[in-house]
C-alpha cells in the first residue's frame, strides 16, 4: 500500500560572512524572511505527520478484531424426545417427514469471549418443500434467574433463501460474561414429503 507521502525542504541557508554582510530583519537576507521560509516548512512537515497519522489510525480496526465462530449442528434435545437425525451423515442435522404444529427443538451451546459484542448470526442448510423453521441465537443467566429471555436474533424461514445473516439489535449485542450462550433450531408444521437439513451455523463478533 503506497501513500505517496513526502517531503521536500525549501529552506535553504546561505551563511553570512563576516565583516561583509550586514545582519539585518528586513530585505532579501534579513531574519524575517529566513525564518519565514524556515517556519513554512516546519508547518508542511506538521502537515505530512497529520497525513501519516491518519493513515496509520485507518489501519488499525477500531473496537478489536473481528472473529468468527462456526458451531456444527449438534442438537440435544430439548423439552423430550426429538426427530432431529444427527447419525445419517455427518455434520448435519435433519428432519424428515411429518412434524406436528407443536414441532421439536434442539439445542446447542455456544461459547463466546466477554468483553466483545455480536456482529451477525447465519444459519445454513436447505429447506425442501413445506416447512417452517426457527434458528435463535439466544442467552440465559448463569444463575437462572431473569425467567425466559427473547432471543438475541433469531431466523424464521420457510424456504433456504432465508438463511442468511441477521444482525442484532445494538442494545443486547454486547456479550454478557455472566450469560450462557446457546442456539435453538425448531421445526413445525411440516407436510408428509418435507425434509430439513441444518449443516451449521456462524456467529461474527467483535472483541473489546
Amino acid at each position: 500500500m503506497a501513500f505517496g507521502i513526502s517531503f521536500a525542504r525549501t529552506f535553504k541557508h546561505t551563511p553570512w560572512i563576516d565583516a561583509v554582510d550586514r545582519v539585518s530583519a528586513a530585505g532579501d537576507n534579513g531574519f524575517n524572511i529566513r525564518f519565514q521560509r524556515l517556519g513554512e516548512d516546519l508547518d508542511t512537515i506538521g502537515d505530512r505527520f497529520t497525513t501519516v497519522s491518519a493513515a496509520l489510525d485507518s489501519l488499525v480496526r477500531v473496537g478489536g478484531a473481528e472473529r468468527t465462530l462456526v458451531v456444527p449442528p449438534l442438537l440435544t434435545p430439548v423439552g423430550g424426545a426429538s426427530d432431529w437425525d444427527l447419525s445419517t451423515t455427518p455434520g448435519k442435522a435433519s428432519v424428515r417427514g411429518e412434524v406436528d404444529t407443536v414441532g421439536i427443538t434442539g439445542a446447542v451451546p455456544v461459547t463466546l469471549p466477554a468483553p466483545g459484542r455480536i456482529l451477525g448470526f447465519q444459519a445454513f442448510g436447505t429447506i425442501a418443500q413445506a416447512a417452517e423453521v426457527r434458528v435463535d441465537l439466544t442467552r440465559r443467566s448463569l444463575d437462572g434467574s431473569g425467567g425466559e429471555v427473547p432471543p438475541i436474533v433469531r431466523i424464521q424461514a420457510s424456504e433456504s433463501a432465508a438463511f442468511r445473516e441477521r444482525q442484532p439489535a445494538p442494545s443486547v449485542a454486547q456479550i454478557d460474561p455472566q450469560s450462557a450462550y446457546y442456539i435453538t433450531a425448531h421445526v413445525g408444521g411440516t407436510g408428509h414429503d418435507s425434509s430439513v437439513t441444518l449443516t451449521g451455523f456462524r456467529v461474527r463478533y467483535q472483541e473489546s
